[in-house]
């Protein structure tokens, strides 16, 4: 029985989660013995993971850096928890933990950062330098595309230390029936008017004051779609403000954090992404499952499981004109977006499912601890 720690870091329950969380269900149980240290904050999904049957361990974390209480409690659960296997996810917990993980004398150490940009440029120069220095650490390093497995290689990391392992879910949990009119009432929405959803934290990664101009050109031509916004974050206020301006009020609605918001996927016609940087986005593959045409910015990971006039439409970032026409596309072309739908779970079923991303991570684990 090998045991294998998860960490990760993110402000609120978003795809870094959902990886986790979709890790510690499906890995074998009776080979691995998982470990997960949960950031104290996000309290609310502990439920989600004792369910699956791992060992949960609160732990107060930053975006960096920790307190000193915080960094010695993980390096003594490493040691006291005789864990082979640290399996570290996302930029912010891997700089600190790979260390900390190195000096309690981790068997392995493995990092996925889910992506390899940083919201403030300036300081990238830093973070590449660190990730090159860091690798030195560490055992192996998974990316969830094949694009920013070539952006590590090319910052000086060597290419036998990074694969490419992308991200996966399990499209059977997609398939329960949703009463789609009575979701849209629930939520104050007109079950009779078509409608574009972009599900993701309000924040300068997603970008979504450009899904809010993207609209405003969509509904110059078709008023009466409506637009939904799902998620919170820093920029909520300032995107209140956006569509106040933009005159928007009664075609874009906020409809804030939802524990949902999967589910929610079901009631779109359309689902969108804005984001200046993604790493393999997991509401991309839950709009496939649901069989929901995508019009997403190519970015990172995206154009490796969005098929362009497939599965869906890519655009440049911050391309709001073509974000609206490929939207408004699909709205004119009802039967292209089922075509483009029905194409979409069946590339999630044979190349990006659940199983084949657990299998893979498995092998890792089991070649590196031999």
């Amino acid at each position: 029985m090998l045991n294998v720690m998860f960490v990760y870091f993110e402000p609120q329950i978003s795809g870094l989660t959902t990886h986790v969380l979709s890790l510690a269900n499906r890995l074998d149980k009776s080979k691995y013995a998982i470990t997960v240290v949960v950031p104290a904050h996000l309290h609310h999904c502990t439920t989600a993971f004792k369910q699956s049957g791992v060992a949960i361990v609160p732990l107060t974390m930053r975006k960096v850096f920790w307190n000193i209480k915080s960094t010695i409690s993980m390096m003594m659960l490493i040691r006291r928890e005789k864990i082979d296997i640290v399996h570290v996810h996302g930029q912010e917990a891997g700089i600190l933990v790979r260390v900390l993980a190195r000096l309690a004398r981790a068997q392995v150490i493995i990092y996925t950062p889910q992506c390899t940009n940083i919201r403030n440029v300036r300081w990238f120069w830093l973070y590449r330098s660190l990730e090159k220095v860091l690798s030195f650490i560490t055992d192996m390093i998974i990316s969830v595309n094949e694009i920013d497995r070539t952006k590590l290689i090319q910052w000086g990391i060597h290419s036998s230390k990074v694969i490419t392992i992308k991200n996966g879910i399990d499209p059977n949990s997609f398939n329960e029936p949703i009463n789609v009119g009575k979701v849209k009432h629930d939520h104050g929405l007109d079950e009779n008017l078509p409608l574009v959803m972009q599900v993701g934290r309000l924040s300068d990664q997603k970008n979504p004051l450009a899904f809010v101009e993207g609209a405003s050109i969509v509904v110059r031509e078709h008023p009466d779609v409506i637009f939904v916004l799902v998620g919170d974050g820093p920029l909520k206020e300032k995107v209140v403000d956006y569509i106040q301006d933009l005159g928007m009020g009664n075609q874009v609605h906020c409809l804030g954090w939802q524990d949902n918001a999967n589910k929610l996927i079901a009631i779109a016609d359309i689902i969108t992404l804005t984001s200046r940087w993604e790493g393999l986005p997991y509401v991309l593959l839950e709009a496939m499952a649901w069989s929901r045409p995508v019009v997403t910015t190519a970015v990172n990971g995206c154009p490796e499981i969005v098929k362009h006039g497939i599965t869906g439409y890519l655009v440049p970032e911050n391309d709001t004109d073509s974000w609206a026409r490929y939207v408004i596309k699909l709205l004119e072309n009802p039967g292209q977006s089922v075509e483009m739908g029905q194409r979409g779970i069946e590339l999630l079923k044979n190349e990006l499912s659940l199983q084949n991303m657990v299998e893979q991570t498995e092998k890792l684990y089991d070649s590196l601890i031999n």
